[in-house]
């Protein structure tokens, strides 16, 4: 676990960055030919660059019953992300991709548009439309009945709005109910005043003002979410590091706490021991701190 230690002792997000690379990448490197050996296929579901989704393969026998999908939502602060990095990061995120579907899922990794470029509501009708391209068009590789969606960071909190909004409505209820059994926010931001400046004022211009950034943030959703809303969400699994940044771990424990509330059941937490932030999707298929991921896939096939 030379690769945790390393990491652990770093502070601040952008100071986790660096060192997270160093000891992760070589790791990935190492493991190069498995990773690149699953079969993976790119389509586009929209009609810019940014509309884009890879696709991993499982290996199963013809007999085999499809496999369930898990569309793979990553973070980046709104500015910066893609499905594949340049190299010499063009591991990431092929390394996720590849750890689900080695597992028996079909993997699904989409881009989205991004800030500045992109505003409120964009990116989420991003991940509506890839979730419905999925549906439409993946009923020969997977099984469209049993659909999970996770989202990391920023991911996770576009995901949580993508469900929560009441206007405008992304995901219809009973399209909900019909495909979609397991949601898992990952170190998701459910609420933005805590984000240390300059970056707050990117949610601020994103979201239109900070008033706009506060009420459509996950938690102002579920503030305002309906009865119907919250009755269709299905199972909801987190998952955060052991040393996620207090502008993440603090409003996320005022999220489950809310949920709760509303909707009178608890929301089941993991803990991504030894990791950060940044660390947890550089270390599938790393050997080394790929214990969420494996908790993760026993979550999606036990569900």
């Amino acid at each position: 676990m030379e690769a945790i230690k390393q990491i652990v002792t770093s502070k601040g997000v952008m100071g986790l960055i660096e060192p997270t690379i160093k000891a992760f990448a070589p790791l990935l490197q190492s493991r190069r030919g498995a990773i690149e050996s699953t079969t993976r296929k790119t389509f586009q579901f929209g009609a810019t660059e940014r509309q884009s989704l890879d696709v991993y393969y499982p290996e199963l026998s013809s007999d085999s019953p499809k496999p369930p999908i898990l569309l793979f939502f990553y973070g980046g602060g709104l500015t910066y992300g893609n499905r594949i990095f340049p190299a010499p990061l063009d591991l990431v995120f092929k390394n996720c991709g590849a750890f689900f579907a080695s597992r028996g899922i079909l993997t699904v990794i989409p881009d989205y548009r991004l800030a500045p470029q992109a505003v409120y509501p964009e990116p989420v009708e991003d991940l509506r439309d890839a979730f419905r391209y999925v549906i439409a068009n993946l009923g020969d590789a997977g099984d469209t009945k049993r659909v999970y969606l996770t989202g990391h960071s920023v991911g996770g909190s576009l995901l949580l709005s993508m469900l929560l909004s009441e206007n405008p409505r992304f995901i219809e209820h009973e399209e909900l109910k019909r495909h979609v059994k397991g949601i898992v926010p990952r170190g998701a931001g459910c609420a933005f005043d805590l984000i240390p400046p300059p970056v707050v004022s990117v949610y601020h211009t994103f979201y239109g003002s900070q008033e706009k950034s506060v009420t459509l943030s996950p938690l102002g959703l579920l503030k305002e979410a309906s009865q119907k809303t919250l009755d269709a969400l299905p199972p909801m699994l987190i998952i955060q590091a052991e040393d996620e940044p207090p502008f993440v771990s603090t409003p996320l424990k005022g999220f489950n706490a809310l949920f709760e509330e509303r909707t009178g059941k608890k929301i089941e937490v993991k803990v991504a021991e030894g990791h950060n932030h940044i660390s947890v999707n550089m270390a599938l298929n790393s050997g080394e701190g790929e214990q969420w991921g494996e908790e993760l896939v026993k979550w999606v096939k036990d569900n």
